[in-house]
């Protein structure tokens, strides 16, 4: 099916196998038509992700879900995948949105999302604009190879150098929190409250 119907577009649930389907299509939809050189450079590289990279990115997502405790059946439904590919898609193209990959061989196995969101101006944020930086994940065979913390850097240059915000936020796993004291993260003195409501219809 083309790219120009992605409401029809349906994600497969995140298995084993239709991981390594979703990354084998990437490959193989790849353009042709270019010198192997460019469409192969040597080593890993660093970029926005393409229509192309987004059955990686629901994966990568659902990993992240996973290490932030979500039980295996919630992360595996389908609903919230087709939702999420449906939102990366219509992103792709947002000035106010950078979806970064690190590419490896011609398929993403690394990624980090930067978003600028509008909240209610303040005495310390006059814009009401901040930063949200979140989806960093890597596949499990490609961490500790620093993949994962070139997207974050990415991400962090792209807030500092393309977007007026002032401040970034993220939410870290007690692992993940290493690897964003670099840009001087840090914990805040009024910790975040949440509460759940529930949406079950009603019958």
């Amino acid at each position: 099916m083309s790219e120009d119907k992605p409401s029809k577009r349906r994600t497969p649930p995140i298995t084993p196998a239709n991981l390594a389907r979703a990354l084998r299509r990437e490959r193989d939809e790849a353009p042709t038509d270019v010198e192997p050189a460019e469409s192969a450079p040597a080593g890993p590289v660093i970029r926005r992700a393409t229509a192309r990279d987004l059955a990686s990115v629901v994966a990568l997502r659902a990993l992240m879900f996973t290490a932030l405790g979500a039980g295996a059946e919630a992360v595996a439904d389908n609903a919230w995948q087709a939702a999420a590919h449906r939102w990366l898609q219509v992103h792709l193209g947002n000035p106010r949105v950078y979806i970064c990959v690190a590419d490896l061989n011609g398929s993403a196995v690394a990624c980090s999302i930067g978003e600028v969101v509008d909240r209610p101006p303040s005495p310390a944020n006059p814009s009401g604009r901040v930063g949200m930086l979140g989806n960093v994940a890597t596949f499990p065979e490609y961490r500790m190879t620093g993949l994962g913390q070139a997207c974050v850097d990415a991400v962090m240059a792209w807030f500092r150098d393309e977007t007026d915000v002032s401040s970034v936020e993220l939410f870290a796993t007690p692992e993940g929190r290493r690897r964003y004291a670099a840009h001087g993260f840090t914990e805040h003195e009024f910790p975040q409250l949440r509460v759940t409501l529930d949406r079950t219809p009603r019958t």
